[in-house]
């Protein structure tokens, strides 16, 4: 267990000016802890890679009692706010996110991160979604979060925001990393998302508290959203969005990227678009997302886990041979039968598109063009029928 005085220890060096994430790396690689880089020469301290001179001169002066007070003023505050911390010598610390070229030293969080916190997968994408976007994130966010990974973003407007909204949903998981430090929150329009991912997940950051959130501080805090992930989803972003730097992040640092099509004539596509190209995974589903990324986790319900199979190459004949096969059985005759006897169109299309396997109750209302709501009450009176069944994570089958 760490002590107040190691706290204080890596706080001085945290705050010292200069010192941002990449150079206390280089400093621990270097000395090993805080207190040994608080008690090394100048010589000593000069050897280390790619430290300049002024940040030299910084370190020096911290050694000399220069932020001892604003290091305890610091984690006064820590205390008072609720905010924890992780170094990297931890054992909560992200087992991927330790792996990464330049794994921040230190991290602030509020929240719970625990032990079993293994398993995460990010969605990103651009402020300015639309209705089409925000669904299908939902969709996304709430599936993953419900076979038990834990969805990570970075709070911002737009995808960022539904990404969140959609594990909390699903009551499962979410991580959301900041731009800045805790001392402001951003950006402010979430400060209640931000309250109600602390409550079961946990939010991040590698700054101060008072570090503000500049323009260099996105990208990197992509780099950390990308690596603790297993692998992230680009839903949608045009050709210069921020998430794509994630997803060049993550493919540099190993992980899947996958990436959601959309319009070909939407410019928020661009981006998906792109790195489907690029060699990016085509995401159609979750559970083909949870087959790429083979995990082993405890919440993966069997709908979701089907063993991957190879899928054939039809021909025109071969396809329409399978259908009129498909057509003919026992079982379809019976579904089609079901569907004609129900009065309303819209219970008709929900049993017909359930004939093909179990779907979420946001994906389903994508697919039949129908409000959300509307499609929920129609389940829910579905249900009451004894015509379809609720599946965890709020997906639905025929009963």
């Amino acid at each position: 267990m760490r002590s107040a005085h190691d706290v204080l220890d890596w706080l001085k060096i945290a705050l010292t000016p200069g010192v941002g994430p990449a150079n206390f790396f280089q400093l621990i690689q270097a000395f090993g802890t805080p207190d040994k880089i608080l008690g090394a020469s100048e010589g000593e301290i000069q050897s280390v890679p790619r430290l300049k001179p002024d940040v030299i001169r910084d370190l020096i002066q911290t050694q000399e009692g220069g932020r001892d007070a604003e290091a305890k003023k610091e984690a006064d505050r820590i205390e008072k706010l609720g905010i924890s911390i992780l170094t990297l010598k931890d054992s909560l610390y992200p087992k991927r996110l330790a792996h990464i070229p330049t794994p921040p030293p230190l991290l602030f969080y509020r929240g719970r991160i625990e032990e079993q916190d293994n398993h995460h997968f990010a969605i990103v994408g651009t402020r300015r979604c639309d209705s089409y976007g925000l669904r299908q994130t939902r969709t996304f966010a709430a599936e993953l979060a419900s076979a038990g990974l834990i969805v990570v973003s970075g709070l911002a407007l737009g995808i960022d925001t539904a990404a969140h909204r959609g594990a909390l949903t699903a009551e499962g998981k979410t991580w959301a990393f900041l731009p800045g430090g805790f001392g402001k929150i951003y950006p402010p329009e979430n400060l209640s998302l931000a309250e109600e991912i602390a409550e079961t997940g946990a939010l991040i950051s590698e700054r101060p508290l008072d570090a503000q959130p500049l323009r260099t501080s996105f990208p990197a805090r992509n780099r950390l959203v990308s690596g603790v992930s297993a692998g992230v989803l680009v839903v949608q972003a045009p050709a210069k969005s921020g998430a794509l730097i994630t997803a060049r992040l993550a493919m540099e640092q190993g992980r899947d990227v996958f990436a959601l099509p959309g319009r070909i004539d939407e410019p928020s596509s661009r981006g998906p678009h792109r790195l489907i190209q690029d060699g990016a995974k085509l995401a159609l589903s979750s559970e083909e997302i949870l087959n790429e990324l083979n995990l082993e986790l405890d919440g993966v319900p069997a709908i979701v886990r089907r063993p991957r199979t190879q899928r054939p190459i039809l021909t025109r004949d071969s396809s329409q041979t399978k259908r009129k096969r498909e057509s003919s059985t026992p079982e379809t005759r019976g579904v089609r039968e079901l569907a004609k006897s129900l009065s309303d169109p819209i219970d008709q299309r929900i049993v017909l598109r359930l004939e093909h396997g179990p779907v979420h109750s946001d994906r389903l209302s994508g697919y039949l063009d129908v409000p959300v709501k509307t499609v929920s009450e129609r389940l829910l009176l579905l249900e009451m029928e004894g015509h379809v069944k609720r599946l965890p994570g709020m997906s639905f089958d025929l009963s």
